[in-house]
Parts: C-alpha cells; structure tokens; sequence
C-alpha cells in the first residue's frame, strides 16, 4: 500500500471527530488539491465523484500531483479522490487512495428586524446557501433550539430542514436577538434577528390620545364661552342699571337759573 498523504498550502484543511479530512472553498483564491508519495515508479490520478478527471480539459489543472481549479465556483464542491497506479502498469485497482471533501462555506441571512403584535405568530426564516447543505440551528438568549419544544417549532423553508423558526402565539418575552446558526464540517455562519413584541392594545393607545385630546380642547372652549357670556352679562346689568338713569342732568338746571 502506497502511503499517501495530502497537503493543503492555499486553503487550510479542516478535520470532524473521525478525522475526515474537509477543504473549505474559498471564491477569492485557487482551489488547490495536492497528494505526494514516498514511493518510486507511481502514477498518481485523480477523481471527482468517482469520475476520473485527470486528463479532462478545461478550468481543472493537474500539475505535479496537485489539481487547481482556478476560480472556482458552487459546482465544484464534492468528493475528490487521489488514486495511486503503479507506472507503466495498466492496473485498475489503486495502489493506495486518499479522498478530499471539498466544501462550500455555509452562509446564512436574515431579516434584521422583524416587528410582531403580542398574541400573533411569529415566523423568521433563514437563507441558506453551502455545498453540502449545512445543517440549521437556532439560538435564543442562553437556549439553542436543534428540534420542536412546546413553543418553539422548526420548520423547512426553501428545502432546507430547520431553516424556518414559528411560535404560534407571540409573547412579550419572546422579544430579543434571534441567530440562525448554520453548519457544514467544522465551519459555520450565524446571523442574527432582533425580534420587537407589540403590545396588543398599542394600536388603541394614539386613539385615545386623540379623545383625550379633543375633550380637552372641548372642556376649554366650554370653559372660555362661560366666562365670556358672564362678563357680557355683567356690562350688560352695569348699562342699565337705575343709577344711571336717575343721574342730574347738570347742563338743564344751568340753563333754568339762567332764565
């Protein structure tokens, strides 16, 4: 058995539990898979999805054991597999192989702000993009939801399991920071929702403004007209009052001493 090994200078490889080996595309730089060996007179060629494509033409390069694919894209995700055949030799069984998991970074996005009436439902729902598609969890406060509780229910959207989080009948302490969370291999994306919580009788509160304001208003032309009629009615009483008409007519009585 021929010992391999694979090396990863331009994207940094990354490894679960069981030591399956991840390469994480990055859109920005070549995607660059490399398989060396100790041994002598061996032939190394690689596959994709078991389909040999070592001597295919096109973007994919194949240069001294190491496959670059210059700009690479979506589609480019999958399995790759390094097979060493010994040289000169026309021999299907490899000597010794060693399979690459080329991913796609999971990205997820939502909606930064959502507003919701208490009592209503509540639905956020996550984009979700990565090759092979990312798993979905989400995460409130200190609790992380993977599955349905009594109030929280996940669902799919977009064929994607998890991506959707609905609570039936909203709560004011349901009000916070959502995060959708999502996972491929060992990388991961959030992104994060701030959830407002209404109260249900808010949309009453500018029209009682509006009557409390217009029985004010009311109450003080009511006010003003009452003092104004008193004050007419006082002048009115002052005008005709006896005093007045029982007042000496000084200028007659110069005029009869005259006389």
């Amino acid at each position: 058995m021929v010992d391999l090994f694979v090396t990863a200078d331009s994207i940094t490889a990354n490894y679960d539990q069981e030591s399956t080996r991840y390469k994480t595309i990055d859109f920005n730089i070549p995607l660059e898979l490399q398989c060396n060996t100790t041994e002598s007179d061996v032939r190394l060629e690689w596959y994709k999805d078991d389909k040999n494509i070592t001597d295919s033409k096109g973007k994919v390069k194949i240069k001294d054991n190491k496959l670059i694919i210059e700009k690479p894209k979506v589609e480019d995700a999958g399995n790759y597999t390094c097979k060493a055949f010994k040289t000169k030799v026309n021999a299907t069984v490899p000597l010794g192989e060693k399979q690459i998991e080329v991913i796609v970074k999971p990205q997820v996005a939502i909606t930064k702000d959502v507003t919701v009436v208490e009592g209503e439902k509540l639905k956020l729902e996550c984009l979700v993009y990565g090759t092979p598609q990312p798993q979905i969890s989400w995460r409130f406060g200190n609790e992380t939801f993977t599955g349905d509780t009594e109030r929280v229910k996940l669902e799919p959207h977009e064929g994607v399991a998890n991506a959707a989080l609905v609570i039936k009948e909203t709560r004011m302490e349901d009000r916070g920071i959502y995060v959708c969370i999502g996972t491929s291999g060992n990388s991961t994306d959030e992104a994060q929702c701030h959830v407002r919580v209404k109260d249900k009788l808010a949309a009453l509160w500018p029209f009682l403004g509006i009557c409390v304001e217009v029985i004010v208003l009311c109450a003080i032309i009511l006010i003003y007209e009452k003092k104004r009629n008193k004050t007419e009615l006082e002048e009115s009483d002052t005008d005709n009052s006896p005093e007045t008409k029982n007042t000496p007519d000084h200028g007659k009585d110069s005029v009869r001493q005259r006389k």
